[in-house]
């Protein structure tokens, strides 16, 4: 099936949404392109994959001017397939939270929620949902959850990825590969079948927009991190000052093949004053401190989450 054939039409009768394997062959379908609302011919062939396609005498010039009729006929029929009632599997939600700090890149994976199957109860169609109109709004328990379609002419809101309810759930479902479901030539197998399976199923397409556990989870994250950064640097000044120490003792007393012959260990410099200016990546509060110091936020009044942003 090319991208230009229509798997699913609009039947005018009750304006479902129909496979054509469900529909009377030719013009008898009774069937309009979900896109253009062209009439559509059910093609039932003994060989090629039955599809629709527009019964107009310009098919060609039809087809060129309704070119996502496919991706809006596919769309059409699994907003009306989840809405039946059906299981879906959802993909594991991973994210990364990271900090540079003294020249080293630290990061921190965490886990917002485990690959699942949801079931949704009081599923609407075509329903607002955070400035936008999107294609499913259902209920998993006491969250809202939201699906929404997309495909190379139907790019995802930027309005969803800052949920107004935070007790909500929002995922994308990608169409883009979807003309794969339907190339294989079986005559008289049903698509709806093939898509159905492919909501169901397929994780690759999926993918989380927003999670309401999601800003909790990433400030433990943070936490962790920034108590790893600072681990990291109290462990690094000891190593320093104890091989600092350390050099001075095997010059002293060890081989002194190991050292220069007649040059005495210079003390170490003391480290340059300096004030610089520090972001609390927490509470994006701005301060100056004095260094050498414990940089602390006036408003968290800890230092581990002490960014430091600009120095004189």
């Amino acid at each position: 099936m090319t991208i230009q054939h229509v798997p699913f039409g609009l039947r005018i009768e009750d304006h479902s949404f129909v496979d054509v394997c469900d529909v009377a062959r030719g013009k008898k379908c009774d069937c309009i392109c979900p896109s253009c609302h062209t009439p559509l011919i059910a093609r039932q062939g003994e060989e090629k994959q039955w599809h629709f396609a527009h019964a107009t005498r310009k098919v060609d010039k039809t087809d060129k001017e309704c070119d996502f009729s496919f991706f809006v006929s596919v769309r059409m029929m699994a907003r009306q397939v989840i809405e039946t009632g059906i299981r879906i599997a959802l993909p594991e939600y991973k994210c990364t939270v990271a900090r540079q700090a003294k020249g080293t890149h630290f990061k921190e994976e965490f886990l917002v929620a485990k690959q699942t199957t949801i079931e949704l109860k009081d599923v609407h169609k075509e329903a607002a949902f955070s400035n936008c109109v999107v294609d499913i709004v259902g209920k998993v328990q006491a969250f809202s959850f939201v699906i929404y379609f997309t495909h190379p002419n139907r790019p995802l809101p930027a309005s969803l990825h800052v949920s107004d309810n935070q007790q909500s759930g929002v995922l994308e479902i990608k169409l883009d590969d979807t003309h794969h479901l339907f190339k294989e030539n079986r005559a008289g197998t049903r698509q709806l079948d093939r898509l159905k399976l492919f909501l169901q199923n397929d994780l690759s397409s999926k993918s989380w927009v927003f999670h309401p556990r999601k800003a909790s989870i990433q400030k433990a994250a943070y936490q962790r991190l920034n108590s790893t950064i600072a681990s990291y640097q109290v462990n690094r000044h000891s190593t320093t000052s104890h091989s600092s120490h350390g050099s001075r003792v095997s010059y002293q007393h060890n081989d002194p093949w190991l050292a220069p012959r007649n040059k005495p260990t210079a003390p170490p410099s003391p480290f340059p004053k300096r004030t610089a200016t520090f972001e609390c990546i927490m509470c994006n509060c701005q301060w100056q401190a004095s260094l050498p110091g414990q940089p602390t936020c006036p408003k968290c009044h800890n230092h581990l989450y002490a960014s430091e942003v600009s120095s004189r």
